[in-house]
Parts: structure tokens; sequence; C-alpha cells
């Protein structure tokens, strides 16, 4: 026995307080089991178990534990009862032992489930005589782990619960909207494909919402309503391109069917006159036709560059005040002496003031005048155009900006198509300003009093 009383150990063991399911084990240093010692009263397990005294039966749990056990079979060693050990196995422990010092293991058993293992070396003045091994309750901690797990498990399925609540949410606020969204769109598009008059496209109207499904149903309605007005524009412009084609058409015809019974040639010699202005006329149409039905598109495809507004209308007024010079028509230019930069298309914004300064030449007569000037405001330019002609009837300051209409005297009936205006306009808008047209007057306090002059004023944002 060496240096251990076996009479001491079990009354040393029987004096330990140990937990209930835990034993305590005492071999020799050659392998000999010396005394063992349990714990007595029954754990209950609290948690799951409080209130049943059982663990809860869950048809997953147990199917889980049954995977699980089935790999701790694999890599866990069987245990057997320690004082029952075989004397190579206890020998083979407590070698491991005296050598490592104190060291644990899991022991496993297919009726009571794993046991946790603890053993240390006896040291009696210095020098081992024995082992002693400490073993948890069998099946304590399949018993937590399993709690554990059903907890771990009901969190999951929580999480799924919450998933699927949050998916119906989601389909309910964002996919069905823009399915409906989408079916709306493709109506349309299938219509069309089909080439069948689907009529107006409904985009729903869910801008009431402040997300990104709201701002994306105002976009789309916006841009349906934008190419609707696109398209109710051009069938407009379709109709009024046809009646303007038609008075010259009409004035041809009746020509030419004069001329072959006109007798005198006098007769005939104006007749000629009457077919050669209405070919020009109809040459000017066709072509500012085709300029402004390809405008849109060429506004879209230019690229803004920044350019010295100041420098480009000095250009303009410098080879125009000749033009004036040449009807007797006094041309000031009032500009300022610093440079105006500002960012579009130059090409298209001279395009403007030239329409804007030719068309003040033409209603202007020998010994009146037009000044240009330009000014910088804080947030904007103004360009203005003012001449001391007839000025322009009150009842067509807004009409002359429409296409085809033209406010001329007489004598220059038919040399206009009615396009520059309208042009100028949309070019104006297209670079985010304004155009107008304005009377002036002796005072502005009697609008009845004749116009001393007509002034047109471009504003463009800085």
């Amino acid at each position: 026995m060496g240096f251990l009383d076996v009479s001491q150990i079990e009354f040393t063991l029987a004096t330990l307080d140990l937990p209930a399911g835990v034993e305590a084990f005492v071999f020799t240093t050659e392998g000999a089991f010396l005394a063992s010692a349990k714990g007595i009263t029954a754990r209950v397990f609290e948690s799951t178990t409080r209130s049943t005294g059982a663990a809860p039966s869950m048809v997953i749990t147990d199917f889980l534990n049954s995977i699980w056990g089935a790999l701790s079979g694999v890599l866990v060693p069987d245990a057997v009862d320690f004082s029952q050990l075989p004397l190579h196995h206890a020998q083979e422990l407590i070698d491991q032992t005296l050598i490592s010092g104190a060291m644990s293991r899991t022991w496993r058993t297919d009726a009571e489930g794993t046991s946790f293992a603890v053993s240390t070396p006896v040291i009696v003045h210095g020098q081992a005589v024995g082992l002693l091994a400490v073993l948890s309750a069998a099946g304590e901690i399949d018993e937590l782990v399993r709690q554990e797990r059903e907890q771990v498990l009901q969190i999951f399925m929580i999480a799924i619960l919450v998933s699927i609540v949050l998916s119906l949410v989601l389909a309910s606020t964002m996919a069905n909207p823009l399915s409906d969204l989408a079916a709306a769109a493709e109506l349309g598009r299938d219509k069309n494909s089909r080439k069948i008059n689907p009529g107006r496209i409904r985009i729903p109207d869910l801008t009431a919402r402040p997300d990104e499904i709201g701002r994306l149903s105002g976009a789309l309605r916006g841009m349906v309503g934008a190419l609707y007005d696109r398209i109710d524009a051009n069938e407009q412009f379709a109709a009024d391109v046809a009646h303007e084609i038609k008075n010259p058409l009409a004035s041809l015809q009746s020509a030419v069917g004069t001329l072959r019974v006109a007798k005198k040639d006098e007769h005939r010699e104006r007749l000629h006159d009457v077919i050669e202005h209405d070919v020009r006329r109809l040459d000017r149409l066709v072509s500012d036709i085709s300029n402004a039905s390809r405008l849109d598109s060429e506004l879209v495809k230019e690229e803004e560059v920044a350019f010295d507004l100041l420098k480009m209308v000095t250009n303009l007024t410098d080879y125009l005040a000749n033009d004036a010079g040449q009807k007797g028509v006094e041309f000031i230019a009032d500009l300022p002496s610093d440079p105006i930069i500002i960012q579009g298309l130059e090409a298209r914004l001279a395009q403007v003031f030239v329409n804007l300064i030719t068309n003040a030449i033409s209603f202007c007569e020998d010994g009146d005048a037009i000044r240009v000037w330009v000014r910088r405001r804080e947030n904007r330019i103004l360009v203005v155009v003012e001449d001391t002609g007839p000025g322009v009837p009150d009842g067509a300051l807004q009409k002359i900006f429409n296409r085809f209409y033209s406010e001329r005297p007489e004598g220059q009936f038919g040399n206009n198509s009615g396009l520059g205006l309208a042009i100028s306009k949309q070019i104006i808008e297209a670079h985010g300003g304004v155009i107008w047209a304005e009377n002036i007057r002796p005072t502005e306090a009697d609008i009845t009093s004749e116009p001393l002059g007509a002034r047109f004023v471009v504003g463009l944002p800085v």
C-alpha cells in the first residue's frame, strides 16, 4: 500500500461533500483500486425541468441529439466503471497522470450518457503514492447541452418566423408595388409591340410614400407624362405643318389654274411672281420645319461647354449693326466690360440672339433705333433687345412664341415661317432660362397708351 492507509482514505472520502452524482476514486500507483465515494442527493435540473421535473421532448431536438450521439460515439471512447477498470487501463491512466500531472478525459456510455473525468496524482512528502479521479454525474453534461440546444432551436425558430413575417411585409410594401409598376410598363410595351392602340398607360400613383418606391413612381409618372406631352406636341406640330403647307399650295394651285386662262402678259407676269413667292415660302417652311423637328434631339445630343456670353453677343452686334445701318436704323450696344462665362450651347444661343435682333431690324424703319444691352444679376444674366418699332399687339404677346404664328406687316407677309420665336423659346428653356416679350410704353400707369416699341428679354441662369 506504500504510504496510503485505506481506512484513512475511506474516512476522508466519506467526509467529502460531493455534488449529486459525482464519484471519486483512489488508485495506487500500480493501478490497484483502493476506495471510492459518490454523491447521494439526486440532482434536480432547473430551467426547462423546473415545472415538470423532466426535460421536455422536442422532435427536432431529439433528432439532432441522436445525430450528435452517433458522432460522439465514434469520436469519444466508451466509459466504464472506474472501480472495475482492468489493471492495464488503470495503469495507463495512472501512468499518463503521473507523467503529465492533472489531466481530464471525456467518458461516454450509450446507457448513461457522457461523463467528465479529472485525475490528479496524490502527493505525500513530495512523492506520488496514488491517483485521485473524479467523475461527473453521468448524463449531466448531455442534459445541459440538450437544454442549450433547445434554447438555440427556439431562437432559430423565432428567427425563421420573424424572417417570414418580414418577407411578407417586404412583399406587401416593396415587391408588390414594384410588380404593379412593372406590370403597367409591360402592358404599354406589349400593346405597342402588337400595334394596338393601348390608350394612356396608367402608372400607379405611389408618390405619397416617402421612400424610393414613391420616388420611382413619381419618376415613371413624370416620364410617361413627358412622353405623352411630346406625342401630343408632335401631333399638333404635324397638324400645324399640314395647315401651313396647305396655304401656299392652295395659292400655287390657284395661280397655276389662272395662268392657263390669263390673256394679258401683265397678268401672267403677276401670276409668275405669286408662284415664285409661294415656292420660296414653301422652301422656307420646309427648311424651318426640318430644323424645328431636329431641335429636340440635337439639344439632347450636343454637349454644353463654358463660353464667354459677352464675347458672343459683341460679335453678333458688330455683324448685325451693318444690316441695321443699311436700313437707316440706329444700332446701340450697351455691354459691360467684364467677361460673362456661362455653361451652355454657344451656337444655339447665338441662333436665339440673331433671331431677336433680325426681327427687331425687320420691324424698324428709317430713323428707328435698336438697343441691345446685357446685365448680370446675382443668379441670372439678362440679355435685352429693344426697338422703337410698332410694338407687339397686346393680345399677341404670348401668341408670338407659338409655332407658325406671325404678326407681320402686309408687305412682309409670307417672308417668315413663324417658327423663329418658337425655336428661340425652346432653346432658352432647354438652358433653364426664360424669354418673354413686352411693349415699351411712355408710362406704365397708362396701359392704353401707344407703345414706343417692343422689348424682348432673355434670362439665363448663371
